[in-house]
């Protein structure tokens, strides 16, 4: 039984169904489309939506979008790859020729062409049983009539103010006298609610190939982008086969790349080499073991994880047990390693849901600002 006199939460239970997002009106809106008789892709593209509207630090309509969807909670995964892909014309020699020694964090050179919203009229229109319409209404709703602020959004929102303040539009739509939203405030979006039913009434075609297309072409190209209206037209997403391997008793199953969550695999497979059962979970020795792993994953993440249409990755052999072997042999479980580079810390632009409906389809859901 829990202790009440401990922060957390109690468990919830359920047989209906199940949401998990990181925003109350996010799983609000899940439930409400699963009680009119959604099913769990409806409701993750719901959810997604909604926080494109409510959380607008974390995700949102630009972004893009990976999905692990187990069919009647069976083995028979659905895994589907929503990244963007840039621009055809930033190929490395322009970057070279213009001086670029690395892409920018900020600006045009950053924006790839979102694929979330064609990974949610795929994933509808292949496994949902709604149309994109009823699936967006509540996003529209808190859109067009606005939006309580919550304390945790609030907070990170205003760590974006200079940068929202150094582009007008950004400064006019999701600014208020040159600050961000307080907690409590109530704030709207309007200009996303115009996209979002243009999305809901023309689907995949009103954001890649109408009027969205071409106001955001337009704008990356005034700040310098190489994006076109034929980049956009070409989006497409994806179907894979995901990336699967064992912990323990469990069997866990990634995106593969260019996704990197086969770093997560790696983790796991050194991890599994250390009696963690045996220490105390939050003391010293365990949290070493696992700063170690990631450290180590993440340093093979950033030598060998890419883009597989452009670069060979491993996959296989960087998620088997002999190399979970070699690399967990690295570390000493007295000492931290002196030689793996810091990993750098940015911030979060990523959201997280996870649903399940009454007949046991299960979705995992990413989708990124």
């Amino acid at each position: 039984m829990r202790d009440f006199q401990l922060p957390g939460r109690s468990p919830v239970r359920a047989t209906e169904g199940m949401v998990a997002t990181s925003h109350p009106l996010s799983t609000f809106a899940a439930l409400e489309l699963l009680r009119s008789g959604g099913n769990a892709i409806d409701a993750a593209v719901c959810a997604a939506a909604v926080q494109a509207v409510v959380e607008p630090q974390s995700t949102g309509i630009g972004g893009d979008c990976f999905v692990l969807f187990a069919p009647e909670g069976t083995d028979d995964l659905v895994a589907f790859d929503g990244s963007g892909r840039a621009p055809a014309a930033a190929t490395a020699q322009w970057y070279r020729d213009h001086g670029f020694e690395e892409i920018p964090r900020f600006g045009p050179h950053s924006v790839t062409i979102p694929g979330a919203v064609d990974a949610w009229c795929r994933l509808l229109a292949d496994h949902g049983s709604m149309g994109i319409g009823p699936v967006l209404a509540p996003a529209i709703r808190y859109a067009e009539e606005g939006f309580v602020v919550h304390d945790r959004v609030a907070h990170d929102w205003s760590d974006t103010t200079a940068k929202l303040a150094d582009d007008p539009h950004s400064a006019r739509m999701l600014l208020r006298d040159g600050r961000a939203p307080r907690a409590g405030e109530v704030h709207r979006q309007p200009e996303l609610a115009w996209a979002l039913r243009q999305i809901a009434t023309g689907g995949r075609a009103a954001f890649y190939e109408g009027e969205i297309a071409e106001d955001l072409v337009g704008r990356l190209g005034e700040l310098g982008g190489l994006h076109t209206r034929a980049d956009f037209a070409a989006a497409s997403g994806r179907y894979v086969t995901p990336v699967s391997a064992d912990y323990r008793s469990c069997r866990v199953h990634q995106l593969p790349p260019p996704n990197q969550a086969s770093t997560a695999l790696m983790m796991l497979g050194i991890l599994s080499r250390f009696d963690l059962a045996a220490l105390e979970p939050m003391g010293a020795e365990r949290l070493h073991l696992e700063l170690e792993a990631g450290r180590l994953a993440y340093q093979i993440r950033d030598r060998c994880i890419g883009d597989p249409d452009f670069a060979p990755v491993p996959v296989a052999g960087l998620v088997s047990e002999s190399y979970a072997a070699d690399l967990a042999a690295l570390i000493d479980p007295g000492q931290a390693r002196t030689d793996a580079p810091p990993s750098p810390v940015s911030d979060g632009d990523t959201v997280y849901i996870s649903v399940v409906d009454r007949d046991r389809n299960v979705v995992s859901f990413i989708n990124s600002l």
